[in-house]
């Protein structure tokens, strides 16, 4: 049947680094990209109890090439994560890709072609290569990163400086949001305030995360007795009115890698799979909107392709991330996927319903602000933790009772809507 998967698979392994800075976080300093990529991959195969020679297929993206200087991204990986002689492929989907990869991994086991494909993401957004090589590195500045990026987009809507994604992914959206549910602009910061709480209270309990301390620790830190006043300081400057710094993503290093494998063979290599029930994919580009800024169409699509796939309504959800680099918008998808009624994020918000232990759980690593964002690897991320989630293995953050159904919504810059829904076995 048009639009389903004719073979089921499962996701028996993942793996995801510490999310950070090749120069400076302890975890991963020093690596070559090569390392970092081998590290996420090693945990996914030990994960699924698979030796890198029984692998059919290798599927490894990135997005910019700029800061790795890896084009060939599976051939130069082939060795480092033992899989020379594999089939293998270099991929993109910008911030998707990790997730787009899977669906690809997928469908290649629903074919019958191969059983067994890890897919690999990784990503440098705060180092980049110096001068041309391969194992020292540099810090990227905003502008130089933002600027790689922007090459992701139709380069008749760019501007010499970079297109302006914190306005338009931020700002706009915002106020568009604002006006249609009559919301207004301090309730909208007050709920904002209380999202990054809930975002930073969840990276501090992931020792995976780049940030590890709560949004009341660094405001006392920094000398505020009130947290509330902190987020209005000039510590937390506005980046696009009426969104702040700290609504926004957090760039790092960094590689995540799953295992999937066919459905019937899935236990073999794990007491506890994941099915991958269904998926859905939608690309478009410049302009993301119509005339509300709010409402995406290649998100909307996205969802209904991945429930009419799965066979899932969204009432049936016990867990979601949805991509969160610009929050606003990650808060406009909770609500298109039906997870959380129109008009209603910034009750839910302020209410601690989005935190692990709330009746919505969302984002519980800590999101692109507090887990952080490494382009390509982030969707890796977000579905490793959503495993994790599901097997009980997310320490204090754990969500009770475990979720048995999750959604993973994913932007690839925006313009490459995935959602991949997940069931527990």
């Amino acid at each position: 049947m048009r639009g389903k998967l004719k073979e089921g698979a499962s996701i028996v392994g993942v793996g995801c680094t510490r999310f950070g800075d090749l120069l400076e976080t302890p975890e991963i300093k020093g690596l070559s990209m090569q390392e970092l990529a081998a590290m996420a991959a090693q945990e996914a195969m030990e994960d699924a109890n698979i030796s890198p020679q029984e692998l059919d297929a290798v599927f490894v993206g990135h997005a910019m090439v700029h800061s790795t200087q890896l084009p060939g991204t599976y051939s130069q990986l082939s060795k480092w994560i033992g899989a020379q002689f594999k089939a293998g492929v270099h991929f993109e989907a910008q911030c998707s890709t990790t997730n787009v990869g899977a669906a690809m991994a997928a469908m290649a086991i629903a074919s019958g072609v191969y059983e067994k494909v890890l897919v690999v993401g990784l990503e440098a957004t705060r180092t980049r290569v110096k001068d041309m090589s391969p194992y020292e590195r540099v810090p990227i500045s905003t502008e130089e990163a933002w600027a790689w990026t922007d090459y992701a987009v139709n380069q008749a809507y760019s501007v010499p400086q970079g297109y302006e994604i914190f306005s338009v992914y931020n700002g706009l959206v915002a106020l568009g949001y604002c006006r249609k549910y009559g919301i207004a602009i301090e309730d909208y910061d007050r709920a904002m305030f209380e999202l990054c709480r809930t975002r930073r209270l969840h990276g501090a309990m992931n020792p995976k995360a780049i940030l590890q301390e709560t949004l009341e620790d660094e405001a006392a830190r920094l000398g505020f007795s009130d947290p509330w006043e902190f987020w209005k300081s000039r510590f937390n400057p506005f980046v696009a009115w009426p969104c702040r710094i700290r609504n926004v993503v957090t760039v790092a290093d960094g590689a995540s890698a799953m295992v999937l494998v066919r459905k019937d063979a899935a236990r073999y290599h794990s007491e506890a799979p994941v099915d991958l029930l269904g998926f859905g994919i939608a690309y478009s580009d410049l302009p993301w909107y119509d005339k509300d800024p709010s409402l995406w169409p290649i998100d909307r699509l996205a969802w209904q392709r991945a429930y009419q796939m799965s066979g899932v309504s969204p009432r049936e959800l016990d867990y979601l991330h949805t991509h969160d680099c610009s929050n606003i918008v990650g808060m406009c998808n909770a609500e298109l996927s039906g997870y959380i009624p129109e008009g209603k994020w910034t009750q839910y918000a302020r209410d601690g319903r989005l935190r692990y232990d709330g009746d919505r759980p969302m984002s519980t690593h800590g999101g692109r602000h507090a887990f952080g964002h490494a382009w390509a690897a982030s969707a890796g991320a977000d579905t490793y933790e959503a495993v994790l989630q599901m097997r009980g293995e997310a320490g204090r953050r754990q969500i009770r009772p475990w979720p048995e159904t999750c959604a993973i919504h994913t932007h690839g810059y925006a313009m490459i809507s995935t959602v991949l829904i997940l069931r527990r076995c």
